[in-house]
């Protein structure tokens, strides 16, 4: 049986007793080091991770005075400020990842073709088409950064880059609950076939190119490879 050892107080009543130990018998840390991603790697991804939520914030924006639904109109205002929050928060990563001061104002696409879905998502303008406003970020780009800002959290390393995981977790919290608003919102938008139909159609137009174009990050079918 283990000894007991005495904590001295004041007096021989305030003592107390615990089990001895060791600095060798603390827990150890059973997280892993070397993640998938270097600091290069993982600048160049947090860069591409700001553009998309740079332009989420900037296509909602312009479609709060097109979309003719109030409803609508005000749910998007609070999902354009998260995403100009993780645009800054993303912003105020990279000089941690040995980017420089002026890396704060930096952000890029993966590619020209990401670059050009994301025109694609803006592109509805008028006040008829909600639907497929709704359906190209909702439906799929949120779903896409969703997907990757997990992945992207799993796969560095948990310790060294510890403030990437925890932004990006925080950054998905609140796009899971953007999701859910925006799945109401469809679900009562879609009430007839033909609207359904509408909603499928843009969704597969824009998956097909998000496909085509590689993703956020430009890896979308490789990353696990």
């Amino acid at each position: 049986m283990t000894e007991q050892r005495m904590y001295p107080g004041t007096g021989a009543d305030e003592r107390t007793t615990f089990a001895p130990y060791s600095a060798f018998e603390i827990p150890a840390d059973l997280r892993e080091l070397h993640g998938r991603y270097d600091v290069e790697s993982m600048a160049r991804r947090v860069r591409n991770f700001r553009y998309a939520e740079e332009w989420t914030m900037m296509i909602l924006g312009g479609w709060i005075a097109t979309i003719p639904e109030l409803p609508v109109k005000t749910g998007l205002g609070k999902i354009v400020w998260d995403a100009a929050t993780a645009a800054d928060v993303l912003g105020k990563r990279l000089p941690e990842l040995r980017c420089g001061r002026k890396s704060v104002a930096a952000s890029e696409s993966a590619n020209d073709g990401f670059a050009a879905f994301v025109q694609s998502v803006a592109e509805p303008e008028t006040p008829d088409l909600t639907i497929e406003k709704l359906a190209g970020m909702f439906d799929v780009l949120k779903p896409h950064l969703i997907e990757v800002y997990e992945r992207t959290a799993r796969e560095t390393d948990y310790i060294s880059d510890a403030p990437t995981i925890e932004l990006l977790e925080d950054i998905v919290r609140k796009a899971r609950r953007h999701q859910a608003w925006a799945g109401e919102v469809l679900d009562r938008l879609c009430d007839t076939d033909a609207k359904q139909q509408r909603r499928r159609a843009r969704a597969a137009e824009m998956t097909s190119q998000l496909e085509a174009c590689g993703g956020v990050a430009g890896d979308l079918g490789v990353a696990n490879a």
